[in-house]
């Protein structure tokens, strides 16, 4: 790959945004694969094993504050990530093609990572644990992001326009699929009530199987999905590079109210997720509370990982495929809109029923929009890129609006839940629910100021 810092434009000879050859199913499954791993990954870290590290190593009374401290710089590392790395992707001149290489190098540092997060527990305690913390965290969003910024560009590469709705369909059946089996293994391998030494061994054994999960799943990939390289002269230059990450809205009005609305979309759900293992705990646990079905001492981490994520999800999973092929026939627009209601009825059923019956019945519902939310989101997007070789870029930026959302929502999550924790009736878990409904509605209204779609 040729990097030019002289001045003016970017020059591309070769490869079209999109091929028009008629992509198999089985390609479009082989595609979308690796978001089986990714999803695990993230899921099991971010819903399960990170917040009840956070409890179990570090100081509980602080938590709320603790979790967004350890999540809150690696998240902004991978907002700056995605649309640089998929900016640079877009004119990589390797032969194995444009974002294979990154999936490869950012998988293989992302498994060393790994391990070293499920290591230093025993190595620190305290300050300097938190602090460990922070930085593998950080260190993991730059390599995970390394891998999946490029590969998000891949379905605007290879699949036509008119077959985008049902592999954004396969995209968002792969990630709930992952997004399932990461709950449901991190929900079963992790208690934060079992005594230290166990833990610390249960804290190892999600991390090396996060690693090998990833480590199959990219081999995989690799495997069976065929890039055409670029020609070997494309250049891409350097010294303009912050400007490739922004471009005028009035310039690509839709793309903008897209990538508006998933920010605000994203910030709810991720509100929602973050929080979960913490509002289980706080608000259904208690002394004496059973887990219903499993009739064992209540966790947050069992209720989440093994009841409340499986239900919401295995509902989520038809709901994607549906949706997706829907959106082909009737418009994206008309799905977000579905979707953004039912999360926003199932926000106020967490504010009503406040008891383990009314959270499954609620994470099923929210399961229902969840998903038609995560297989129309992408197909939308890609709907009104810009004509330009730039898929890279424009849907690294589209992957950073649904990680910035993480940032502010766990910052004001945090922040809420820490100044109002003393206040009766769990009020600090209504403020951050009716919060988060402000988001769905927001982000409902704003998908109507997209025309091309």
């Amino acid at each position: 790959m040729e990097i030019s810092d002289k001045s003016g434009g970017v020059e591309v000879s070769s490869a079209s945004v999109a091929t028009e050859r008629h992509v198999s199913i089985f390609e479009q499954i082989n595609i979308n694969v690796f978001w089986i791993a990714n999803n695990f990954h993230w899921q099991a870290l971010l819903a399960i094993v990170i917040p009840s590290m956070v409890v179990k190593f570090l100081d509980p009374a602080q938590k709320d504050i603790n979790l967004a401290l350890v999540v809150i710089w690696g998240t902004l590392v991978a907002v700056a990530v995605n649309p640089l790395v998929g900016a640079i992707s877009d004119y990589a001149t390797f032969r194995m093609g444009r974002r294979r290489p990154f999936l490869i190098i950012g998988t293989i540092a992302n498994v060393i990572v790994l391990v070293l997060f499920a290591l230093a527990p025993g190595w620190f305690s305290s300050i300097a644990l938190l602090l460990t913390f922070i930085v593998l965290f950080l260190i993991l969003q730059f390599t995970n992001n390394l891998a999946n910024s490029p590969w998000s560009a891949i379905i605007a590469d290879k699949v036509p326009a008119h077959q985008r709705g049902m592999t954004a369909g396969f995209n968002g059946l792969f990630t709930l699929l992952g997004t399932i089996i990461g709950s449901i293994v991190a929900g079963i391998i992790v208690n934060k009530n079992n005594a230290l030494p166990i833990y610390r061994n249960e804290i190892v054994q999600i991390f090396l199987i996060i690693a090998v999960v990833q480590v199959i799943f990219v081999a995989y990939t690799v495997i069976t999905v065929k890039e055409t390289p670029l020609a070997e002269h494309v250049t891409f230059q350097f010294s303009p590079i912050l400007k490739k990450f922004f471009f005028k809205p009035s310039r690509y009005p839709d793309l903008s109210w897209v990538l508006l609305a998933r920010l605000l979309v994203m910030m709810g759900i991720w509100s929602v997720f973050y929080f979960l293992q913490y509002y289980f705990d706080d608000v259904l646990g208690g002394p004496g509370v059973k887990t219903i079905i499993f009739n064992s001492p209540f966790s947050g981490e069992q209720f989440a990982g093994a009841l409340f994520l499986p239900a919401l999800l295995l509902l989520a999973l038809p709901t994607s495929i549906i949706a997706g092929s829907a959106s082909d026939r009737w418009g994206r627009k008309i799905m977000v809109y579905i979707s953004g209601a039912v999360m926003t009825v199932v926000c106020l059923m967490f504010i009503l029923f406040q008891n383990q019956y009314g959270a499954l019945i609620a994470g099923a519902f929210f399961g229902i929009g969840y998903g038609a939310y995560t297989s129309v989101d992408w197909a939308l997007t890609t709907d009104v890129l810009p004509p330009t070789n730039e898929a890279g870029k424009f849907l690294g930026i589209w992957s950073a609006m649904g990680i910035l959302p993480q940032v502010i929502g766990i910052t004001i999550g945090g922040v809420l839940l820490q100044l109002m924790h003393t206040l009766p009736n769990h009020f600090g878990y209504t403020a951050l629910f009716v919060v988060t409904i402000v988001y769905f509605g927001l982000g409902t209204v704003v998908i109507r100021q997209v025309k091309g779609a």
